[in-house]
This record gives structure tokens, sequence and C-alpha cells, in this order.
């Protein structure tokens, strides 16, 4: 709800080059390793479900958000923050880091100049048997060697690409303020009276088409950047980063 000042100036940091997936096939895998060899109670292969409920699926559609990214390639905030985003149908849009051997633990590019935030747009999975755990993060790595780190926590900011978690206020919080929520079927923020849908045995409170996350990352303005990396820690998680602009002073 905070307004930026007229002259701030954003830069889109092009991600392009590192894109390893779409979005829509977070669920379109075979998660086969590493997995124990013995029988367990573990994910399903699709990467969503439970050992009641093992043939779970998710609807993953981005149509909404690249339709509204369109030619330009851009999506924005109501706050006017431009986040990049291809509008291609058929190009990649994602990069994926994972514990399963799918995709790479953790990716790191170049980044330059000085800034004071950093806004992500980001999706991904997470569970249950994650909760109130650093499920990844992101690190910003400055030229004289020090960091910023944005840990990436199951439920404060970190929520999954299928659904908005539960919150009552009493029994069920989460500890943080809920972060923005884009559509991707739709191409909108998520409001406070978003219709859920259901997926059997699993959630009541499902977002057809799944949503990416917005966050805001605080950074040195005093200081040169040389890094940006995303990393996963927990096992049965995979965490994306789809766009990040840098707010430079």
């Amino acid at each position: 709800n905070v307004a930026a000042p007229a002259n701030t100036r954003y830069e889109k940091i092009d991600l392009t080059a590192s894109f390893n997936d779409k979005v829509t096939q977070v669920f379109r895998q075979s998660y086969l390793s590493p997995r124990p060899a013995s029988p367990t109670q573990q994910l399903p292969t699709q990467g969503i479900g439970n050992w009641c409920y093992p043939l779970t699926e998710a609807n993953i559609d981005d149509a909404g958000l690249r339709r509204a990214a369109g030619e330009n390639n851009e999506w924005r905030l109501p706050q006017g923050i431009p986040l990049a985003t291809p509008g291609n149908p058929t190009a990649k849009n994602i990069l994926f880091t994972s514990l399963w051997d799918n995709y790479p633990h953790s990716a790191s590019l170049p980044v330059k100049g000085r800034a004071s935030h950093i806004y992500l747009m980001m999706a991904g999975t997470t569970d249950p048997m994650q909760t109130q755990m650093e499920n990844g993060r992101i690190t910003i790595t400055y030229t004289d060697g020090t960091v910023s780190v944005l840990p990436l926590k199951n439920p404060d900011n970190w929520w999954p690409i299928e659904e908005d978690y539960y919150t009552d206020g009493y029994a069920f919080v989460t500890g943080a303020p809920r972060p923005p929520r884009i559509s991707l079927k739709k191409g909108t923020l998520i409001g406070d009276n978003e219709v859920y849908t259901s997926i059997k045995g699993f959630t009541n409170r499902a977002i057809d088409g799944g949503a990416a996350t917005v966050l805001d990352m605080p950074l040195h303005p005093e200081k040169e950047l040389k890094s940006l990396t995303l990393e996963t820690l927990c096992n049965d998680v995979v965490i994306g980063l789809m766009s990040a602009t840098l707010v430079r002073e």
C-alpha cells in the first residue's frame, strides 16, 4: 500500500537466458530421484498429493499472465512496478530449482550497479511437511563479499502455486502479511473475495490456473551488486523465479 516516489527508476533484469521451463510444467514432471528405496508415505511422482490421494492433479494455466504481458513482455503491479515476463505462449518463463534431480539445486546470475530493493515474481511448490521451515532462499551478493538474504519460508512468504493458505486468525496464521498473488489464468491480482475451487482430498482453497507470488527484498543501496542466487533447501519442493526488478538509486 506504500506509493513509490514519482521519480523511482525501475530496471527489469533479463532472465530469458536463465529460464529452464514453463511454469505450467511444474506438476507435469516425474519426480523420481532422489527417493528412498524402501516403502514410505512419500510424495506422488507428479509433485502434488498425498498417500490417500496419489493421483491428485492441479491445473496450472498461465494464459492470462501471458496475455496481459503481451508484446511488451511486461506485467505491472497496481503501484506501477514493472515485472518482465514473456507474452509468447511457447516461451519458457521460469527458472526452477529443486533438490529433485529434474532441476538444479541452485542457480546464479550476474547483476550490476546499486539498488535499494528488488521485486521478485516467484512460483513453485511446498507441502505440509515443509511448514515452519526455510524452503529456499534468494541471496544477493555484493562486490565486497557481503550478502543480503531473503528466506523463503512456509507459510510466512512461500505459498504453493496451486492454492492459498487457510488462515482464520486463531489456530491457523502465517505470522506475516499476505503477499500479493497473481492469478496466472486471469493475469490479475488475487483479491480478498477470490472464489476458490477444490482439489478432492487435498484442498478447498485451490486457485484455478495457479498463482505466482510477488516479494519485496530490501537491499543495501550504497553497495555494488554482483549476483543473484536462487536455491532450494527442502526436499520435495520446487522453487521458481519468473521475474526480478531492481529499484535503482
